[in-house]
C-alpha cells in the first residue's frame, strides 16, 4: 500500500522519528490539492481502495477534513497516521465520521520520554475515538514498558489490534534508534505477543523485525507469524503486501501473500508533500522518483528494488550469511536501512543527499 505525506508540519518531537530527515527539508510543508488528487488518481490505478495519510502530523494540514471529504467522494476508506496532537475541530470531525469508512493509528506516547501533557491528549484522543482508534508503539529500549496499551484499550474499548514497530535508523540520517547487537533473542516482542493472547488482542508487528529476535521455541509455536505461503514467484515479486497494508480494515487489498515476519522489508512508497515518491521514510535519502502520471505502484516498487536490491548486504548483521531462517526462506535479512549502515558512507548509490527543490512538481507554500 503506498501512503500519502500530506504534510510536514509536527509538533512532537521524537527522537527516533523515522521521518526526521524528511520534516527538516526546505520543501513543500503542506500537500497542494493537485498534488493530492495526483495521489489519490495513483491509488486508484494501483487498485487500491484505502487511502492513507500520514504525515509529519495529518491532522496539521490545513485543508485535512477536506482531504478526507474529497477521497470519501472517490470512493476510498479513509486510515489515519496519527501522533495524537490533535486541535478540537478535527478530533470532532473524526469523531462523526462513520466506523465502517474511518479509523486512526495512534503512535502512542512513550511515557518516560515524552511530556505528561501528550499522553493526556492522546487519551482525549481514544476516549473521543473509541473502536476507531489502533494503538502503535515503536520499540526503542528493550526494556520499554508497554503495558498502558492494554490499559487504554479496556479502559476506552479500543480496536483490540496494537501495531508493534521497531525504531530503525535512517540511512544517511541522525535519528536514534533500537541498537541491535548481533542476532539475539528482544524478550519484549514475545511478551507483547503473549499478553495479547490472554486478553484477546491481535498483536501484530511493523516491518524491520527479524525471526532471530525471537526464541526459537517461540517462533516454532507461531508458525503462523513467521512461515511463507507458497506463492509464484512473480507475486512474491510485485504482489506482496507490506506491514502498512495489515494496519487498517481494507482487507481487499491484501493478496493471497500475508507476509511474515522476517520478510517484510519492501518498498512502501510513500507520497511526499511536493510529490516525490521514496521507498520509505528509512531510505528517503536513497533515490527518490516523481508521482507517475501513470502506472502503478508496483512500477515505483520494481523501480526501487531495481536500484536497492543489487548494493545491500545479505542481512543486518555478519552471521545473516550463515543464518538457517535465511537459508529455509523465513527471513531476507531484515531493515534494508539497517543492513545499508553496514556499507562505508558513500557506498549506497546513487544517493539524493538533498532533494531537487527546483524541480517542477514541487511547490514551495512555506
Amino acid at each position: 500500500m503506498a501512503n500519502i505525506s500530506i504534510t510536514r508540519r509536527c509538533l512532537r518531537h521524537c527522537s527516533y522519528c523515522f521521518a526526521r530527515h524528511e520534516l527538516a527539508q526546505d520543501l513543500a510543508t503542506d500537500m497542494l490539492p493537485e498534488t493530492y488528487e495526483a495521489a489519490l488518481g495513483f491509488l486508484e490505478r494501483s487498485g487500491f481502495t484505502e487511502a492513507r495519510l500520514l504525515g509529519g502530523e495529518p491532522t496539521e494540514h490545513p485543508l485535512f477534513c477536506e482531504y478526507i471529504d474529497r477521497a470519501r467522494k472517490r470512493g476510498f476508506r479513509i486510515f489515519v497516521f496519527s501522533g495524537g496532537l490533535i486541535s478540537q475541530p478535527a478530533l470532532e470531525y473524526m469523531s462523526a465520521l462513520p466506523m465502517d469508512s474511518f479509523s486512526l493509528l495512534l503512535n502512542t506516547t512513550t511515557q518516560s520520554n515524552d511530556l505528561e501533557n501528550l499522553g493526556s491528549q492522546q487519551r482525549q484522543v481514544c476516549r473521543t475515538l473509541g473502536a476507531k482508534v489502533t494503538l502503535g508503539v515503536n520499540i526503542c529500549s528493550p526494556n520499554q514498558d508497554t503495558t498502558y496499551l492494554f490499559n487504554w484499550m479496556d479502559e476506552y474499548g479500543l480496536c483490540p489490534r496494537i501495531r508493534v514497530g521497531i525504531a530503525n535508523p535512517i540511512w544517511g540520517g541522525n535519528n536514534e534508534f533500537f541498537q541491535l547487537r548481533g542476532p539475539r533473542v528482544v524478550p519484549i516482542f514475545e511478551r507483547l505477543v503473549t499478553i495479547g493472547t490472554e486478553r484477546g488482542v491481535n498483536v501484530y508487528f511493523d516491518c524491520g523485525f527479524t525471526p532471530c529476535m525471537f526464541s526459537r521455541d517461540f517462533v516454532d509455536s507461531h508458525s503462523d507469524m513467521f512461515v511463507l505461503p507458497e506463492i509464484e514467484p512473480e507475486a512474491s515479486t510485485l504482489q506482496t503486501t507490506n506491514s502498512y497494508d495489515l494496519v487498517g480494515h481494507d482487507q481487499k487489498q491484501q493478496t493471497s501473500l500475508v507476509e511474515a515476519i522476517g520478510i517484510r522489508c519492501n518498498p512502501v512508497v510513500d507520497i511526499l508533500p511536493e510529490g516525490d515518491c521514496i521507498a520509505c521514510y528509512a531510505l528517503s535519502r536513497f533515490r527518490r522518483f516523481p508521482l507517475p502520471l501513470g502506472g502503478s505502484r508496483n512500477d515505483l516498487v520494481r523501480s526501487f528494488n531495481d536500484e536497492l536490491l543489487p548494493m545491500l548486504p545479505m542481512g543486518i548483521h555478519r552471521e545473516c550469511a550463515y543464518c538457517d531462517y535465511l537459508a529455509r526462506g523465513l527471513c531476507d535479512g531484515g531493515c534494508r536501512a539497517r543492513r545499508a549502515l553496514r556499507l562505508r558512507p558513500n557506498a549506497l548509490i546513487p544517493l539524493d543527499k538533498e532533494p531537487a527543490a527546483e524541480r517542477h512538481h514541487i511547490h514551495d507554500n512555506n
